[in-house]
């Protein structure tokens, strides 16, 4: 806890727009364009030592960053390049397996799976310094910990540029006549 904060994980769901839906926005004349998802209200986990008997064991934040340096023919000053590679968050879990926010945050990872190819999730996390705004999920594991009755959770959020995707976009549906921007 930090600050008398407790550390809280958002799940942030959202739903492609359909063709109905993307023909009845375009008859308004306010909107500039026609939104390509529509966000779900967010679901956020509370991880309360007091309330829900949850530790945040570790949680870590970790940034890697490819560099390489190309030296000149003429000896001046090498250029340096970089390329991001990945930016994510490591956070560590104990709690009472039968904890109401542990089962919960279980079924809500089952959730962003079915969403992962079509990308209409995205999680925050904010403890502190760590803290991540709309990453990805990039990992996620429970076990049991032998002889006690406490589960131990490792989540990895992982940070990047996503937009929802659809294998069949809005604009490509026979019979719409709606007019995607940029689609």
């Amino acid at each position: 806890m930090l600050g008398g904060l407790d550390p809280v994980i958002i799940f942030q769901f959202s739903k492609l727009a359909g063709t109905s839906i993307g023909s009845s926005l375009s008859r308004i004349p306010v909107l500039s364009q026609i939104p390509l998802a529509v966000e779900m209200p967010p679901i956020p986990v509370y991880f309360s030592e007091r309330l829900f008997n949850i530790v945040i064991v570790s949680a870590a934040k970790n940034v890697d960053i490819e560099t390489s340096t190309e030296t000149l023919a003429t000896g001046k000053t090498p250029d340096i390049n970089q390329k991001g590679i990945q930016s994510s968050v490591s956070i560590n879990i104990e709690g009472n397996r039968n904890s109401i926010a542990l089962t919960l945050l279980g079924s809500l990872v089952d959730s962003v799976y079915d969403k992962v190819t079509s990308k209409e999730y995205s999680i925050s996390f904010l403890y502190g310094s760590t803290t991540v705004f709309r990453g990805v999920l990039h990992s996620f594991s429970s076990e049991t910990i032998e002889g006690t009755d406490k589960l131990s959770v490792k989540i990895i959020i992982s940070k990047g540029a996503k937009n929802p995707t659809k294998d069949n976009p809005i604009n490509d549906v026979p019979g719409s006549n709606v007019a995607i921007p940029g689609g």
